[in-house]
């Protein structure tokens, strides 16, 4: 954290008794994620006097490919605090149910009092942080009412319709559709089906006929079994795309599988003949074809000729706050390329600028910052909602000044420092306002608001540059899935104006300063490393980028980057 004179200090080294009583120093936490966020949340840690940590390894990637060792390794402190898996969750509901508990053991057998999860799907899965709750360990993240209540789209959806927020046009609940359209959409139905497979229902007069239904389909997921299969889904899907394309004809439809993240677990279709196969795909891709998996997706209609927008919230489970926006509209297979900062400061600037010369542009963007602070109030009221007590994403599509909800990612994102080059938090005593500290980094503030949560007071968000951007650099093979086997055998250092989130890949050997070879492993996702840059303009900040983009050299065998 910043002190009052902008000092990088850590918590119990304040002159400041309540500053003092935010120390991090009992953290002992084990981080489970891979990816750029893995070695800086080990960075963050030792900035921040965290005692000890660990990290989790899955031995998918070396033992796929056996050279592919972690580059997070290279100079790690705690040598004992190295734990391995066979896969980090595992392929279906046994598996993974497998997993969560071997996970915990290492935690528990291990004193770790918290857990952290990164931005893969584990950080947002409510039974995964539920359990991790439930074993007395602190998940440091958003806790399993968040994941449920939000981080399955289909909840999100239902919450954000209740609270007025604007939704894409479609539907949330085909699961419990399709058990309906089986059991002819009856309460004598749902019973039948119900004894059938010994579960007990009680049938609820209160709700409604699809309420009741996805009630059912909770009992049959904790028994493991299926009441509707794939086909039923199939032949649901089928009926409800040719009912949006009579409203919308000509339109896409987007298939999105409720747990899904960084475009899996999604499908756009155009024609009647591409829904079996889309559905298979997004379920398999999601790991949820094993019985008694929850297989519900939604079915949107795909707003064409958009921008996707979102907002990055904080809270303490009392209090919502915005940090602005990030625009990730350059997009290649629904895989963000390039994230840029979208707040109210860099948008007015950029109209005042052109107000006398192009009164026309500086109209469309005052347009553009009441858009976004609509969309902020509503990511603020949604917040606020679910009790949001870490980081979370309020997710948009935009098009022309009207704006679409489209999920709440409950985790840390990848483009979270993009949010980071463009604010930072200020956090003042309550009892005296000269008593104050800053924050800059997400990550710290998660590691705060796990252990200090509810006495945390609302900060207030000041501006440390106009503009921030980030740039992912990917290794993906002709069929633009993640690359493996390449070599990287040599990167240039970076340039004094960049940021580079690399996963330790160029750490170089201490004694001779040597890059050392680092082998792809591809087994979860194709990032390679972020890119970071910040500026007084968006322009400036993308010529940064360009020019750190120019001068970057990576050389290696076949890295496919």
């Amino acid at each position: 954290m910043l002190d009052k004179n902008l000092k990088r200090i850590q918590f119990q080294e304040s002159e400041s008794a309540w500053i003092r009583s935010f120390s991090v120093e009992s953290i002992k936490c084990l981080i489970v994620c891979r990816g750029p966020v893995r070695k800086e949340t080990m960075d963050v840690f030792d900035a921040i006097g965290v005692k000890e940590y660990g990290i989790l390894l899955s031995e998918k990637d070396s033992i796929v490919y056996p050279k592919a060792l972690a580059p997070e390794l290279r100079n790690f402190r705690f040598a004992e605090n190295i734990h391995r898996v066979p896969d980090y969750m595992g392929a279906g509901k046994e598996e993974k149910e497998e997993r969560i508990h071997q996970i915990i053991g290492i935690a528990k057998d291990n004193g770790y009092t918290h857990i952290f999860a990164g931005y893969g799907f584990m950080a947002e899965d409510a039974e995964f942080i539920e359990a991790i709750e439930k074993a007395g360990i602190i998940f440091m993240g958003p806790s399993s009412h968040v994941a449920k209540g939000a981080g399955a789209k289909d909840e999100a959806k239902k919450l954000a319709r209740s609270l007025n927020v604007s939704v894409t046009p479609g539907v949330d609940n085909i699961t419990a559709l399709a058990l309906l359209r089986k059991t002819g959409n009856s309460k004598e139905g749902l019973l039948k089906v119900a004894k059938e497979n010994n579960l007990n229902f009680q049938f609820d007069e209160k709700k409604s006929l699809e309420d009741n239904a996805e009630t059912l389909l909770q009992l049959s997921y904790e028994k493991t079994i299926d009441i509707t299969s794939i086909p039923d889904l199939q032949k649901e899907s089928e009926i409800l795309c040719e009912e949006i394309w009579k409203k919308y004809p000509g339109k896409r439809i987007r298939f999105k599988y409720i747990g899904g993240g960084g475009g899996k677990g999604q499908r756009v279709i155009s024609q009647k003949s591409e829904i079996e196969s889309a559905v298979m795909e997004i379920l398999a891709e999601s790991k949820v074809t094993a019985v008694g998996s929850n297989r519900n997706f939604l079915i949107e209609l795909n707003i064409e000729n958009t921008r996707h927008n979102e907002i990055q919230l904080i809270g303490n489970g009392e209090w919502s706050l915005s940090l602005g926006g990030r625009d990730c509209s350059l997009q290649m297979h629904e895989q963000k390329l390039l994230e840029i900062s979208q707040t109210v400061e860099l948008l007015q600037k950029e109209a005042d600028f052109v107000r006398s010369t192009n009164p026309k542009k500086a109209g469309i963007l005052d347009k553009d910052v009441q858009t976004l602070k609509d969309m902020e109030h509503q990511a603020e009221v949604f917040g606020k909602a679910i009790r949001l007590n870490s980081v979370s994403t309020f997710e948009c599509i935009v098009e022309g000044n009207s704006f679409f909800f489209m999920e709440v990612n409950t985790r840390i994102q990848v483009e979270h420092r993009v949010t980071e080059m463009v604010y930072k938090m200020k956090f003042t005593n309550p009892n005296d306002p000269n008593d104050f500290f800053y924050i800059d980094s997400l990550v710290e503030a998660m590691a705060v608001l796990s252990i200090h949560g509810p006495r945390v007071p609302k900060p207030e968000r000041i501006l440390r540059n106009v503009s921030g951007a980030e740039v992912r650099i990917n290794a993906t093979n002709r069929a633009l899935q993640p690359h493996a086997g390449g070599i990287i055998q040599n990167w240039s250092n970076p340039l004094p104006e960049e940021i580079r989130d690399d996963q330790g890949i160029c750490t170089r050997n201490p004694d001779t300063g040597a890059f050392v070879h680092y082998n792809l492993a591809g087994a979860y996702d194709s990032n390679v490393a972020l890119i970071v840059s910040y500026g007084n303009s968006r322009t400036e900040n993308l010529e940064v980028l360009g020019n750190i983009l120019r001068k970057t050299e990576l050389r290696g065998q076949n890295p496919e980057t």
